[in-house]
């Protein structure tokens, strides 16, 4: 089934294999959309538990609750986002979500000014930017077939996901040189103006073929709507493998992240500025491996990367929790556990770019990417607040050690699976 072809592209058979998708306009300007926004979340990221940390001082506990909240929205609003996203034209649905996140994030430095930035404002815009971003995340995996051909949908996400990965490895850095001269809050500054100019960019995008639901489409049942998405997703067995393997990884990357700033700005006492290096180091390695991960899918097969890459998640995340035990070598653990990380995170995400627009059906596409949206990153707030009662109840040591023992789950669900056998996905899964 072909779809559109974006502007300045006659049909879909014009984008062939040897085309480089940066020269589809629509496609580049989505791409650079998607720069400064990601580089908008990553100065966020960094600056949201130094400012609750180090200027507010927020307890463990606390910081668990921001980082349930900045995690919450496809929780509360994932699955009905879906169905109202799959019935509208997705370019409106971006630019409105990068309107309410540029307003959320320009209310920290304003409060900062005035003398009334609080922990409940922090959790407020943690909630607020989580929330657009079930829309602007769902709506931007949903134009993409509408960008590009679905054969060259997982070309487009593979150079997403170097952007994202190049953008990870300098922004924490920056921004904790940064900090040493300026006070963290004022980091949400640049985060606003960032989706400012994600908000132009996606203003010249023309998806074709992306357009609203009539009223005779729209008058199903909304609950049908939601449980017919949720049914697919369950029943195809790649995506039912895929959200089982997610779902753990993050339950773990939940725990994890969130005790990971405590362990090291609190207990440690690193510096913001080797905090964000550490950081860069992971992003680093991600990105090495965001520019050979798609040779390698291409010649052994996804499926075949997929579990190469899954495999090293267990011993990745191995290293933080040794951190816990070793403090004196506590620094070059977390620098070791953030490379191996970075590579495992961003190695199988390549591997696996594009299969499920492979096997989910245009029509599917919104509500199937909020309802594994919904399951997988509900995971990482359910992780960070059991990591929260496990730091209280006895160390964030202990958290770090359950954290990555759940992360090796996912490779066994892998080895059990008929997909084993294959080397790349079966033909009679496509759509």
């Amino acid at each position: 089934m072909s779809l559109p072809s974006s502007p300045g592209v006659a049909a879909d058979d014009a984008i062939d294999d040897a085309v480089e998708v940066l020269k589809v306009p629509d496609f580049r300007r989505l791409w650079a959309a998607n720069g400064f926004r990601y580089a908008a979340v990553e100065v966020a990221s960094f600056a949201l538990p130094v400012t609750a940390l180090l200027l507010l001082h927020a307890r463990p506990l606390t910081m668990s609750l921001i980082f349930v909240c900045s995690r919450a929205g496809f929780l509360t609003i994932g699955l009905p986002a879906g169905v109202w996203i799959d019935r509208m034209r997705k370019k409106p649905v971006l630019i409105c979500a990068d309107i309410v996140y540029a307003a959320a994030f320009a209310s920290v430095p304003i409060a900062y000014f005035l003398g009334v930035l609080a922990v409940p404002q922090l959790v407020a815009v943690a909630l607020v930017v989580s929330l657009a971003g079930v829309f602007f995340d769902v709506a931007h995996s949903s134009v993409l077939p509408y960008v590009l051909p679905r054969r060259r949908v997982a070309d487009g996400n593979a150079r997403l996901q170097s952007s994202e990965t190049a953008i990870q490895a300098v922004s924490p850095s920056i921004a904790g040189v940064v900090t040493q001269g300026v006070a963290a809050p004022l980091l949400y500054c640049f985060a606003a103006i960032g989706h400012l100019v994600s908000l132009l960019l996606l203003r010249r995008i023309q998806p074709q073929g992306d357009i609203a639901r009539g009223p005779a489409e729209a008058e199903q049942k909304f609950g049908r709507e939601i449980a017919d998405g949720i049914r697919f997703l369950f029943r195809q067995p790649l995506l039912r493998l895929l959200l089982n393997q997610a779902a753990l990884n993050n339950v773990g990357a939940g725990i994890l992240l969130s005790m990971l700033p405590i362990f090291l700005l609190k207990e440690i006492g690193v510096a913001t500025w080797l905090y964000g290096l550490l950081s860069t180091l992971g992003a680093v390695a991600g990105f090495a491996t965001s520019l050979l991960a798609p040779r390698l899918r291409r010649r052994f097969g996804e499926i075949r990367m997929t579990l190469v890459f899954s495999g090293l998640a267990p011993f990745a995340v191995l290293a933080a929790p040794l951190a816990g035990v070793f403090r004196q070598a506590a620094v070059p653990l977390i620098a070791v556990a953030e490379v191996l990380i970075g590579i495992a995170i961003v190695g199988r995400a390549v591997s696996t770019a594009g299969l499920r627009a492979r096997v989910t059906p245009d029509a599917y596409m919104g509500r199937v990417t909020a309802a594994y949206s919904v399951v997988i990153q509900g995971a990482t707030p359910l992780g960070a607040l059991v990591g929260g009662l496990i730091a209280g109840y006895w160390s964030t040591g202990t958290a770090l050690w359950v954290g990555g023992s759940v992360m090796a789950l996912p490779l066994i669900l892998l080895l059990l699976s008929p997909l084993r056998r294959h080397r790349t996905l079966p033909a009679e899964w496509e759509v």
